[in-house]
């Protein structure tokens, strides 16, 4: 439990340095470089740990969960590009639901009632602290509702994945993978002269997402995927509103800090 939510500390210092670079580099952007600023860390860490590759059996569910990470991320590039910030991202909250449900069905895991009742709490919450609106006549709902269950279902592939390879190598797979298909997709220009200049905050926010995908690699290996998707899901969101009054002045309405407090009783209940 102390390593979930380290990963999703580290998750929300990272989603608060990407809000900082957002305003400068397009998301397809972003989400290669951060994946090349992190693959020789990746490799330089399963060298240093001498991790031999994985069993053959891991190829199948690692291949899905690189596939289903990718997907993911174009559909939530797209979602974003053709479509209100206000509907998208609150469609997101439904991935612990989804973590959880099909964790249930492929891995056999079930989640107990005070899980249950803790991850309905946290969605929920989630859901009203980001506006709670939800339109599926929304141009890029389809994106954002394909994303929710790609990224869902892929913590699921990821914990299968683990059980017969290293955490290091599964690392340097799934970057690869999103690396790859997002550079095919998407085929963005590296301003390499707008990059530099902006150095020490790629430099840091790699740095914390390094950490935030080790870490919830390696809590996923004790946890349920639905857990450990909550956590994520509960930490980041209320790191974010927190930073958005105190760094960008925004105002939370009495309901959204009752949304707050929801969550943090549903995360509480986890522990």
């Amino acid at each position: 439990m102390l390593m979930a939510l380290f990963s999703a500390l580290c998750w929300a210092c990272f989603d608060f340095l990407r809000k900082q670079l957002a305003q400068q580099f397009s998301a397809p952007l972003m989400s290669i470089m951060f994946s090349l600023l992190v693959l020789p860390g990746y490799l330089i860490y399963w060298a240093w740990l001498e991790a031999p590759l994985p069993d053959a059996a891991y190829f199948i569910p690692g291949t899905v969960s690189g596939l289903l990470a990718a997907l993911g991320s174009v559909c939530f590039i797209r979602g974003l590009a053709v479509g209100k910030i206000a509907v998208m991202l609150p469609l997101l909250s439904i991935t612990p639901v989804v973590s959880g449900a099909f964790a249930w069905a492929w891995l056999g895991e079930p989640l107990g009632e005070a899980e249950l009742v803790a991850l309905a709490a946290i969605t929920l919450g989630s859901f009203i602290l980001q506006g709670g609106r939800l339109s599926m006549a929304e141009r890029g709902t389809g994106y954002m509702l394909v994303t929710a269950l790609c990224w869902g279902m892929c913590i699921v592939f990821d914990k299968q994945a683990l059980e017969f390879g290293s955490v290091s190598f599964h690392l340097i797979f799934l970057t690869l993978s999103v690396v790859l298909i997002n550079s095919i997709v998407f085929r963005p220009e590296l301003p390499i002269k707008s990059i530099l200049s902006f150095k020490w905050q790629w430099g840091c926010a790699a740095f914390v997402f390094s950490f935030a995908v080790l870490g919830q690699l390696i809590a996923l290996q004790q946890l349920q995927p639905g857990v450990m998707e909550a956590i994520k899901r509960a930490i980041g969101i209320i790191s974010a509103a927190i930073l958005g009054v105190y760094f960008y002045k925004e105002t939370l309405k009495r309901h959204q800090w009752f949304s707050i407090f929801v969550i943090l009783a549903g995360t509480l209940s986890l522990y």
